[in-house]
């Protein structure tokens, strides 16, 4: 539900009544679920110009209070019959009344304490795709199964575990219950961490089936037993991935079908350079020869895919070619209608690996706005081959991220 304030204010919350997110003077709010808040604004329409930050705790608390503040106001407007609703439908008012009920039983104490019961549910949540910002996660394995890219420290902290099929469903079984009727804000859903997929096909199958039968995947049909709370869900739209192109290229097309019949709808991979020596040095799996091998191999049993490339990584001394050998490895792999290209920019850790391997090397990092120039060329070169195949092609940014 999204409350708007003569397109001065906005206030969004989930279906249990949980903040979402707000918008003020001129300022973005997104809440996660762990009671963080993530603060973005611009001073400028061009990507890569936003600005965006935590708050502190006092600052997440005026936040959070102000906009419960406004979603009070109407229910006290609907509750003593001074708002004007001329023209509304009874039962639209109706399922407002009752979503702003909801939303009453919410506050600072009580959200801060879901921090505890977040985790644990789950793992921390470090990145998605930005099209699956809104999708249910199920982490059906945690951590990375290779952790070596020395870019990433997504997942340093875990070691690497698949869930067995009792575990897996004692999760699933948690996170409907802690989201309850917040659910039905969710979309699809993701599986994490960061390469689920990999899991060899006689476990994966059976753990894919118990999405399918515990969750409303694509159709609105499905046993809501074990206690569950549904609001009318009209069911997810399919199933979704990260998944390396060695671990890729480990399946055959019957198997992406397989994994297609059980509603896997889109993996996606991070290629980050087409240009092999860039790879090596960043110890990325595989050679860009692999990725389009991977991607023809998921295409072929009818997954969509979403390939991730990072603009800047490299610094000076692989501009060039990491440019060129992308912008070819990209234009000749068979991407369609459902395909999405994403071009992130690269926003190194201070804990990474590369930022000591590329000062010991000698190689620059490029500045920002040398970075932001990366995104537009990379655009420009591909923007006609996208449009031509009916690629989506969008900006990706990893510090946009909460869940």
């Amino acid at each position: 539900m999204t409350l708007n304030f003569a397109e001065r204010v906005n206030v969004s919350f989930d279906g249990a009544g949980r903040l979402i997110g707000a918008w003020f003077d001129g300022v973005t709010f997104r809440r996660a679920l762990d009671n963080r808040v993530l603060a973005k604004w611009s001073e400028s329409p061009t990507p890569g110009h936003r600005h965006r930050r935590f708050l502190s705790t006092p600052g997440r608390k005026r936040v959070i209070e102000r906009a419960y503040a406004y979603a009070f106001r109407v229910e006290e407007g609907l509750r003593q019959g001074t708002l004007l609703l001329e023209g509304t439908p009874p039962a639209v008012v109706r399922t407002v009344a009752d979503r702003l009920e909801r939303v009453k039983s919410w506050d600072w104490h009580r959200l801060e304490g879901e921090r505890e019961r977040f985790y644990r549910v789950y793992k921390p949540i470090p990145i998605l795709p930005p099209d699956q910002y809104l999708a249910l996660v199920l982490q059906m394995t945690e951590g990375c199964s290779y952790n070596r890219c020395t870019f990433c420290t997504f997942y340093r902290d875990r070691p690497f575990r698949i869930k067995g099929e009792e575990a897996f469903r004692q999760h699933i079984l948690a996170v409907r219950e802690f989201l309850g009727q917040g659910i039905t804000t969710r979309r699809t859903i993701f599986l994490a961490d960061a390469n689920a997929v990999m899991v060899p096909q006689h476990r994966l199958l059976p753990l894919l089936r118990l999405v399918n039968e515990l969750l409303p995947v694509g159709s609105p049909t499905v046993s809501h037993g074990e206690g569950a709370r549904w609001d009318a869900h009209e069911g997810f739209r399919g199933i979704y991935a990260f998944l390396s192109a060695p671990d890729a290229l480990r399946k055959t097309p019957e198997d992406f079908a397989a994994m297609r019949a059980l509603n896997l709808r889109r993996v996606y991979v991070g290629l980050e350079s087409g240009h092999d020596p860039l790879r090596a040095f960043i110890l990325k799996q595989g050679s860009a020869r692999d990725v389009l091998r991977a991607v023809e191999t998921i295409k072929g049993g009818g997954v969509r895919v979403g390939i991730i490339f990072m603009a800047g990584i490299g610094g000076d001394r692989f501009r060039e070619a990491h440019f060129r050998d992308t912008v070819a490895l990209i234009q000749a792999m068979p991407l369609g209608r459902g395909d999405i290209v994403y071009v992130s920019p690269f926003v190194p850790s201070a804990e990474a690996p590369y930022v000591y391997d590329a000062a010991e090397a000698g190689i620059r990092a490029l500045e920002p706005e040398e970075i932001r120039q990366e995104v537009r060329r990379f655009r420009e070169a591909l923007l006609p081959w996208a449009r031509s195949h009916d690629v989506r092609l969008s900006h990706y940014d990893i510090r946009e991220f909460l869940y």
